[in-house]
Order: C-alpha cells, then sequence, then structure tokens
C-alpha cells in the first residue's frame, strides 16, 4: 500500500511539473484580473475620496469669502498660527462637544465647592468630592481644554469672514478678531449637540455678537451707547437707499423712511460730530513755532495738578507736628495721631482705647484737652487759621 501511495504521489509530482511547463506559454486571459478582495479595498478608497472632495468644496467656499490679503497678513494679527485647514465632521463635533460639556460640569462642581468651604478648593479636595482619583480629574481637565482648543481652531476661518465683513468701520481689524474669537470661544461653551444644529450655525451669532460690540466700544474715540449705534446704522443704511433712488437724504426723508422722529435722527447725527484734541494749536502760528493749545484756555479745578499744592500741604504738616510735639504730652500726642489719622491710621474712640488700655470715655476726654491745648497754642503762633481751615 505505501509503495502504490509513493508510486501514486511521484505520478502526481511529474503531472503537476509537465503542466506548470506547458503553462509557460503566453495564453490570453480574458479575465479581470483581480480579486473580490481588492475590488472591496478599492471601492471603500473611492468613498473615502469622494467624501474628502466634498470636504476639500466645502473648505473652497468658506475660504473664498475671506480675501487673499487678509490670508496673506494673518501671521500679523492674533490668529498666527491657528488658521486650521481641516473641516471637522459632524460626528467628531458632537463627541468633542460632550468632552466640554464634562469639563464644564466639572467646573461648576468646583465654583460650588468653592462657596461650601469659603476658599479654592485643591485638586485633591476635588477629587475626593467627585470621587475620582485625582490623575482622572487632571485626564479630564486636559482633554476639555484640547476639545476646546481643536474646535476653536476649526472654527477661526469663520471668525476671519465675519471680521472682514465689518473691516473698514472705524475698528482694527486685529480688536475685530479678537473680539470675534472670545464669542467663539463663548459659543463653543454653549453649544449643545443635541438639538441637532451645526456647530457653525450656532457659532456665527456668538462671533457676530462680539464684532458688532467691538465695532460699538473700538470705532470712536468716545464710545457711543449701543442703542445708538444701532440707530446710526439704520440711518447710514437709509441714507444709500434714498441715493440710490436719487432721492437728496435730509432729516425729514430719513425720518419718513425709517419710521422715526426727526429729533432722535438729529440727536444721533451729533452724537458723531468731530472731536478735537486739548493738546491742538488754538491759534496755528504762522512762523511755525509751536502755540498755545486749547488746554491753557481751560482751567483745572483739580488741586492735584496744582504743583504748589503738594508744597502748601507738606509745609502745613510739619508746622501741626511741630505744634504737637511742644504743645502735647506723649498719651495726647498718640491719641490726637490715631484719632485725626496724622500717621496714615484713623481709629475711633473705641479702637484706641482698646489699643492703649483705657476705657473709651477717658480716651475721648483726653482726646477733648489735648484739642483745645492745641487751639490755645495755635493763637499764641498765630495758626488758628491754619488749624481750622483744616
Amino acid at each position: 500500500m505505501l509503495e502504490k501511495q509513493w508510486n501514486l504521489s511521484f505520478e502526481q509530482t511529474n503531472s503537476s511539473d509537465s503542466t506548470i511547463k506547458k503553462s509557460n506559454k503566453k495564453i490570453p486571459v480574458t479575465g479581470s484580473g483581480m480579486s473580490a478582495r481588492q475590488r472591496r479595498l478599492n471601492n471603500k478608497r473611492k468613498n473615502q475620496n469622494q467624501e474628502l472632495l466634498s470636504r476639500n468644496s466645502d473648505f473652497k467656499l468658506l475660504r473664498s469669502d475671506i480675501s487673499q490679503d487678509l490670508l496673506l497678513n494673518r501671521m500679523k494679527g492674533y490668529v498666527k498660527g491657528v488658521v486650521s485647514d481641516e473641516v471637522l465632521p459632524h460626528t467628531e463635533v458632537v463627541r468633542l462637544s460632550r468632552i466640554i460639556r464634562a469639563g464644564l460640569s466639572l467646573e461648576d462642581h468646583k465654583s460650588s465647592l468653592k462657596e461650601r468651604l469659603g476658599c479654592e478648593p485643591s485638586d485633591k479636595q476635588l477629587a475626593d468630592s467627585l470621587r475620582i482619583s485625582c490623575s482622572d480629574l487632571q485626564s479630564k481637565l486636559i482633554q476639555c481644554s484640547l476639545a476646546r482648543e481643536k474646535l476653536a481652531m476649526s472654527n477661526v476661518r469663520l471668525v476671519m469672514s465675519i471680521a472682514q465683513k465689518n473691516d473698514n468701520m472705524g475698528a482694527e481689524m486685529a480688536d475685530l478678531v479678537q473680539a470675534g474669537l472670545i464669542g467663539l470661544l463663548r459659543g463653543i461653551e454653549k453649544f449643545d449637540s443635541s438639538k441637532g444644529f451645526k456647530i457653525s450655525t450656532y457659532v456665527y451669532w456668538w462671533i457676530r455678537q462680539g464684532v458688532s460690540r467691538a465695532l460699538v466700544e473700538n470705532s470712536r474715540t468716545l464710545r457711543l451707547p449701543n442703542h445708538l449705534h444701532e440707530r446710526l446704522g439704520l440711518i447710514r443704511n437709509a441714507k444709500i437707499r434714498l441715493e440710490e433712488k436719487g432721492v437728496t437724504p435730509s432729516i425729514d426723508r430719513i425720518a419718513e423712511s425709517l419710521n422715526m422722529s426727526q429729533r432722535k435722527i438729529r440727536n444721533a447725527t451729533e452724537a458723531i460730530s468731530k472731536v478735537f484734541s486739548l493738546d491742538r494749536e488754538a491759534f496755528p502760528s504762522l512762523n511755525g513755532l509751536p502755540g498755545e493749545t486749547h488746554h491753557s484756555y481751560i482751567a483745572d479745578n483739580h488741586l492735584e495738578n496744582n504743583p504748589w499744592h503738594g508744597v502748601d500741604e507738606w509745609a502745613l504738616k510739619e508746622e501741626v507736628n511741630k505744634l504737637i510735639d511742644s504743645a502735647l504730652q506723649e498719651r495726647e500726642r498718640e491719641i490726637i495721631r490715631l484719632y485725626h489719622g496724622l500717621d496714615k491710621e484713623c481709629l475711633t474712640w473705641e479702637d484706641i482705647s482698646k489699643r492703649m488700655g483705657l476705657s473709651r470715655e477717658r480716651v475721648r476726654q483726653v482726646g477733648l484737652v489735648a484739642l483745645e491745648k492745641l487751639k490755645h497754642a495755635a493763637r499764641k503762633r498765630k495758626l488758628e487759621a491754619m488749624l481750622v481751615k483744616h
């Protein structure tokens, strides 16, 4: 049996060798030449490429809203090195927003624990109150900050596009971008992924609010109220519409188009009158030499700006100290100085009595007697006018 099996195997090897030699000849093959597994891998790569193309198209649409000058000059502003070319998918945004909300809940718990303890809680106390380890607490806080940073980086271009729309309106571009980033961070913290909205749709209004507030605060030398700034925007748009129709934009026509009283229109337009510096020359000289400024025609009522006021105050202190040292005893000097605050410490009769170990009434009597002694000594030296004045 073994010999027959050996012979059969030998015959099979010989036949396989012969078939290999025959197969070395070039025979045309009509199959696809690709396995089923390879076809599945190719289809998967094709789908991934299509998703990347769709994301890049969205990114190009957002990029087209931003001017090239702003993109080229971004290295000089607040977004230096943080503009991300990546558009996060919605699933990743949901995951990051959940991490941020978990971190915010930790911060809320920390603030409530601070109110209970009356001081800033340590990491150990916070971890014990949450019944987790310190390492887990630190990891959660780090994950929250990283998630917030990643979401902010992916939406910086949206901030730049909104800030660009409000450029050339009186505020610096850097201030607008900074306020937009603050609004972006606030919107990221408030974002709720369970509502089903995209984060760019929700954050847009927070960014716009921050940019509009920056315009109100930084667009003018003298800050105008928010409602007045909005009214000026309405007046500006009404003027443009009237000019497009070929109508002269007078106050009565603007008030009629906005359904607003002429008094409000006049008050708003007067609020944006030109601002002049007090350091500007009132009458420019013909020879080019500096002349008097507007500041020299306005009286300064602040005593601290008068250099002689400090000299007079110093001289008065010297005279009072000499008078106290010459007319009073040691205990009387101490009571007068503490009660009237001559040594930068003003105390009541009760506090002075506790410090000196006397009763409140006794301290009050000594102080009144010492004050009468000072008045008598001042009359002799003709200083009573100075004592009454001060």
